[in-house]
This record gives structure tokens, sequence and C-alpha cells, in this order.
């Protein structure tokens, strides 16, 4: 008869693989963003700059990320995971939601499927996945 321990070590396993498939399936469209944006006068680098994390929507090169990590920005770079890196358009910016757009020139990009957010409940696991420190891939979940 399986004890407490070994009922939950199997649970705990089973969120393991759960959370590893959905890293494997998703990690090839993940993409570090780099922008650089020209600082008021009297700075004495001349540029900010950020980053964060986004997504391929798209295979032809549209990708998601915050509004905040491209906000103001005069010059937008995207890593992707096969080591690429590319310069990007922002194509849309919603502060409001704090989601923008961006646009690169490139085909057959890894492409991450998007859920029925209406579907999702309250107390459900998520699972964060991003590259906003240009490591391969950071993960968390809960």
């Amino acid at each position: 008869m399986p004890t407490t321990v070994d009922i939950d070590n199997d649970l705990l396993d089973a969120y393991s693989r759960a959370v590893v498939t959905a890293v494997d399936d998703v990690s090839p469209a993940v993409a570090q963003i780099r922008a650089r944006a020209n600082r008021a006068r009297g700075d004495r680098s001349g540029q900010a700059s950020g980053s964060g994390s986004g997504f391929v929507i798209a295979p032809d090169g549209l990708i998601v990320t915050n509004s905040h990590v491209v906000e103001g920005a005069a010059h937008v770079e995207v890593a992707l995971q096969d080591g690429r890196t590319l310069d990007a358009e922002v194509v849309g910016d919603d502060p409001a939601t704090d989601l923008a757009v961006l646009r690169v020139s490139a085909g057959g990009l890894p492409v991450a499927r998007l859920g029925d957010s209406s579907a999702v409940r309250v107390g459900q696991v998520a699972i964060a996945i991003g590259n906003p420190y240009g490591f391969d891939c950071s993960v968390t979940s809960g």
C-alpha cells in the first residue's frame, strides 16, 4: 500500500513532468528583448537600456513583449533561442495593458501556441518562461 510520502512524490514527479513538457514546448519561441533609448541631455552615457522577455506568436516574425520593455526605445533587438540577434520594429504598443508587438525580419520561427484565458481558473498552476537576462531560459511556476 502506498504511503503518503509515495503519493506526494508521485504528485511532485507529475508536476515536474508537466513543467518540463511546457518548457520543452514553449522555450524555442522565447526571446530576449533588448531596448536602447537616448537619455536626456547631461547624462554621460547617452543611452538608457533595458531588457525583458518576449515570445514569437507568428512564424513570420511577430513577437509579443511588455510595453514597459520597449517604452521610448530608439532601437530594439531580439535574441532568439537559435543564437540569432535581429533588429526589431515596434509595430504595436498598448501601455494600458503593458503589451507591445514587435516584428523581426525572419521566417519559419518557432511559435508559442496561445491558450484560452477564459478557461483559466483562480488557483490553477501557472508557468512563466522567459529570457530577460540572456540565459537560455528562466522558469518559475506556482
